[in-house]
């Protein structure tokens, strides 16, 4: 195996280890050199070239090299990352989508509210025979909204149809 091989995989054992954690200025390559009995600073360079490389170190002309990542860039199953990125994304995007719909929970039987079912499906059939009556006071118009008297209608149709539902629960 190549020395600057040899150099980069005892480097990346030692950043993997925490001994040089995220952050940290790395030996300068003089020092290196001593440590690792290396003769050329060119096997450090290339060393530190291989784990920039990697993701795990960044060199910087005239301030050594840092720590910049502990896990080598390719090491990690590209596919395998995105499919979860991909995955995580779904959900969250599902989340986000859910909290668009809003709902209540009525609870007709509650002892505290002993006339509540009474007061709903009433107040909704007020409301219904209401919505239906602006809807022919409408038509009777000059100038009829059409758009108005139908969401008119389509009111007092979905009050219509809660007050139903309230009344058979």
């Amino acid at each position: 195996m190549a020395q600057y091989h040899d150099l980069a995989d005892r480097l990346r054992a030692r950043i993997q280890s925490g001994e040089f954690p995220i952050g940290a200025k790395l030996p300068s390559i003089s020092e290196l050199q001593q440590q690792y009995d290396v003769h050329s600073p060119g096997t450090v360079r290339t060393a530190h070239q291989l784990l920039a490389e990697e993701g795990l170190i960044e060199t910087r002309q005239g301030a050594g090299a840092f720590v910049i990542g502990v896990e080598s860039l390719k090491a990690i199953d590209i596919r395998t990352e995105l499919a979860g990125v991909r995955d995580r994304l779904t959900t969250v995007l599902a989340a986000i989508e859910s909290q668009k719909h809003r709902h209540i929970t009525i609870d007709l039987d509650d002892p505290t509210e002993p006339h509540l079912d009474f007061v709903l499906t009433d107040a909704l059939r007020d409301y219904a025979h209401h919505s239906r009556w602006e809807a022919e006071n409408e038509a009777r118009d000059e100038q009829p909204d059409s758009h108005l008297i139908a969401r008119r209608i389509e009111w007092a149709e979905a009050a219509e149809r809660l007050a139903e539902r309230i009344a058979t629960a």
